[in-house]
């Protein structure tokens, strides 16, 4: 039987996408360019390829194309914000199916995004384009303070700048973000994301959580995360049903991971923030593997190589998934083998005697945790619990 390769954009450890071992047992080989950070991690697998500054190193484009001219690929997988739209226009060019430049543009640009779904009559902030600070005076004179400046294009709610006053947009305008930026009014309330997954166009998983505390708690190092919804929350089918709307209104690939993020207003209604066609940051994966028995990643890496999926029907258990940002300064102790026994799974990403400068970004962090429960109170109590625990076990020196 001849072998056959998918191209893999894997910006992830490879203690959470194993992507040899997923693909054991098939005709499949996986080609891995990841960061020089992970590229360890894969360095048992024969075709790895590290690089440094991975997000914006145009090498890492070229040696794709290269890789793509001289292998007979079957497809290109990429489950990470910075991977999705490098790998729609390699898909063109080598002809390979897949989501391409247009949706993914679609999905991952929050003006172009927004400007689908106003069409569709999906409720949204105000917004726009920040393309001169005219156009941010203009905005704000219009829709007063507060507001928020935004990049079109990134995720973990990097670049995000709440502005409240005349003195922060003097700030922001003294020193601007560079790159494509949006602006638009700030949305004070309750915050939700629903993640799902279809596969050969149709919507096999779909659920609604709701943040724990805010996307910037990590700015103050603090923790947050996320908690599944129980369907006889009242929330519950407004989401999803939210969702759906979103996803008829853009143009949605066949096989796709989503993340979306909603709020919820004071008298229930639903106002759109933001989808990425890709899987959700944090602890998400894991809860929902723990909820559900479903591996997101695994079942959409086989969607795209023509893999039949792996699981039936789908059962749930409510849990969430803590995520704890390092401190500034140097970890002296991290607290291990003792967790609370309502703990499922524990990742860290580093080490004792690591010096850090507090959190980077809202999905990423140095101790996460999916935390069971009986209900959603009970979860919410254990996910509390545990940061209070990691809190009170670590220990730090300036």
């Amino acid at each position: 039987m001849s072998r056959k390769s998918v191209l893999i954009f894997a910006k992830t450890a490879y203690s959470k996408t194993p992507y040899d071992q997923w693909l054991a047992g098939t005709d499949i080989d996986p080609i891995i360019l990841t960061t020089d950070e992970f590229a360890a991690g894969y360095g048992h697998m024969p075709r790895v390829e590290g690089f440094t500054n991975y997000d914006r190193n145009l090498l890492v484009a070229k040696r794709a194309l290269a890789i793509g001219r001289e292998t007979s690929l079957i497809a290109v997988f990429a489950r990470a914000e910075a991977d999705i739209l490098r790998a729609a226009e390699l898909r063109e060019l080598l002809n390979l199916p897949g989501q391409k430049s247009a949706s993914a543009r679609a999905f991952r640009n929050k003006v172009f995004m927004k400007d689908h779904l106003r069409k569709a009559g999906v409720l949204l902030p105000h917004y726009k384009a920040l393309d001169s600070g005219y156009t941010a005076i203009q905005f704000i004179e219009k829709h007063g303070y507060p507001v928020v400046i935004k990049p079109c294009a990134e995720s973990g709610s990097s670049g995000v700048h709440i502005i409240r006053n005349e003195a922060d947009l003097d700030g922001y305008l003294a020193e601007p973000t560079l790159g494509e930026m949006e602006i638009e009014t700030f949305v004070d309330e309750q915050m939700y994301h629903v993640d799902g997954l279809i596969l050969n166009g149709e919507l096999v998983f779909i659920h609604p959580f709701q943040y724990l505390t805010h996307c910037l708690a990590y700015r103050n190092n603090e923790y947050n995360g996320t908690y599944t919804l129980s369907p006889s929350n009242p929330n519950y089918d407004p989401l999803v049903g939210a969702t759906r709307k979103v996803l008829a209104a853009l143009p949605t690939p066949k096989h796709m991971a989503f993340h979306s993020e909603f709020w919820v207003t004071k008298d229930r209604k639903i106002i759109f923030c933001e989808i990425a066609s890709r899987t959700g940051g944090g602890m998400i994966s894991s809860t929902i593997h723990y909820s559900f028995g479903l591996n997101v990643d695994k079942e959409w890496l086989y969607a795209e190589c023509g893999l039949p999926r792996t699981f039936q029907e789908l059962t749930f258990r409510p849990s969430g998934g803590v995520i704890i940002p390092p401190q500034k300064g140097t970890l002296d102790f991290l607290p291990t083998g003792n967790e609370p026994n309502f703990i499922r799974e524990t990742q860290i990403t580093g080490k004792t005697g690591q010096q850090f400068h507090g959190g980077v970004k809202s999905g990423l962090f140095l101790a996460g945790y999916v935390v069971a429960g009986t209900s959603e109170d009970e979860v919410v109590q254990h996910m509390s619990a545990t940061a209070e625990w990691f809190e009170k076990e670590s220990k730090w020196s300036a």
